[in-house]
């Protein structure tokens, strides 16, 4: 059986929302790692050919016979501007993916979250002490672990991509440059690019773990849970206090008002409601208190020590206390049979000589 101080629960929205409020969300950097790595090989293989035949004719334009004739330090640093210049601009549109493929990589991963406090340095991550106990830590091992199996695995892919290669790798020693630049090309190409495969494979097997190791690292105990709800929706016993002592204050003022009733129906002892009547400020006869069993005798008591008459009516005293809320007027349904009753008090008065 879990202990009550034992992280079973999972985390509750709250406690979701303030660790991502703190930059601490489940997220594989290899993941990242791999869709850049990815994109690159595939942009080195569709415009490689191109880029390289741009910065060859750049060259050409400059290396040509005028460079040579007319070689001086002004002409070096012509060249190096524009070559640096061209460079820049063709790599602009390979870098700006790179960008645009790493943010929807993050994106994918934990949606929009900019963290202002995930910029603020944390002093405690340089205590050598710390670092020492994160070093031999469980979490740091597991990282250790899944660090030498991707290495196993990655450097296995390139062993035996190279050994099935290796002949046309040993002709590379027989080929003219353009061949050899031709072929390698090819080799490194096709190994580069089942590396990155199988990265990308491991990366999304990294990214579920993170999200499960993410989930078991906020997990919460069951007086966590307990005391957040009671944050967030205050002590139960409080709230039980303060209905308590609202229901106090409207019986008292309530009661205060029962003297002021011409009549309280009653059944006889377990229902009571006390009815008034003024022709000209109402339009019916309205309730201005009801109550059961020990409420029902507060106003029993209260109205005989005001000379208030009661009259015992079983139905009517059930029906009114259940269909009417206090300062509501009775429904017309219920005209002629508080009528009666009214008719009955007004008769007794005028006996009595009230």
């Amino acid at each position: 059986m879990a202990s009550f101080d034992e992280k079973t629960e999972s985390a509750t929205p709250k406690r979701l929302k303030e660790a991502r409020s703190k930059g601490n969300v489940a997220k594989s950097q290899d993941l990242n790692t791999a869709m850049i790595l990815l994109f690159g090989i595939v942009i080195v293989y569709y415009l490689g050919g191109t880029m390289l035949g741009y910065m060859k004719d750049t060259l050409s334009m400059h290396l040509g016979k005028t460079f040579y004739e007319n070689f001086d330090v002004r002409t070096l640093q012509s060249l190096m501007i524009d070559v640096s210049g061209r460079s820049v601009k063709g790599a602009l549109p390979v870098l700006g993916g790179i960008m645009i493929i790493g943010l929807i990589s993050s994106f994918t991963q934990v949606g929009i979250n900019f963290s202002p406090k995930a910029l603020i340095p944390n002093f405690k991550k340089f205590n050598p002490f710390t670092g020492i106990k994160n070093l031999v830590s469980k979490k740091s091992l597991v990282k250790l672990a899944m660090s030498l199996v991707k290495i196993s695995i990655m450097g296995g892919v390139a062993y035996f991509s190279i050994r099935k290669d290796i002949e046309p790798l040993m002709e590379l020693f027989s080929m003219r440059i353009e061949g050899i630049f031709s072929t390698a090309s090819s080799l490194i190409f096709a190994m580069t690019l089942k590396i990155t495969v199988i990265l990308l494979i491991l990366s999304l097997i990294d990214f579920m773990y993170q999200k499960w190791q993410y989930a078991k690292d906020l997990r919460m105990t069951k007086s966590e849970v307990k005391q957040e709800s009671k944050q967030s929706e205050g002590d139960p016993l409080v709230k039980s206090r303060i209905k308590s002592v609202q229901r106090q204050m409207s019986n008292k003022r309530m009661l205060s008002e029962i003297p002021e009733a011409d009549v309280v129906v009653t059944n006889p002892t377990h229902y009571a409601v006390a009815l008034k009547y003024d022709t000209e400020t109402m339009n019916a006869p309205k309730v201005i208190g009801k109550g059961v069993d020990f409420m029902a005798l507060k106003i029993i008591e209260i109205a005989k020590a005001n000379d208030v008459p009661t009259v015992e009516d079983k139905i009517l005293a059930r029906i009114l206390y259940s269909t009417v809320e206090i300062d509501q007027e009775i429904p017309p349904k219920l005209f002629q049979a508080v009528a009666k009753v009214l008719s009955y008090v007004y008769q007794l008065r005028n006996m009595l000589g009230r």
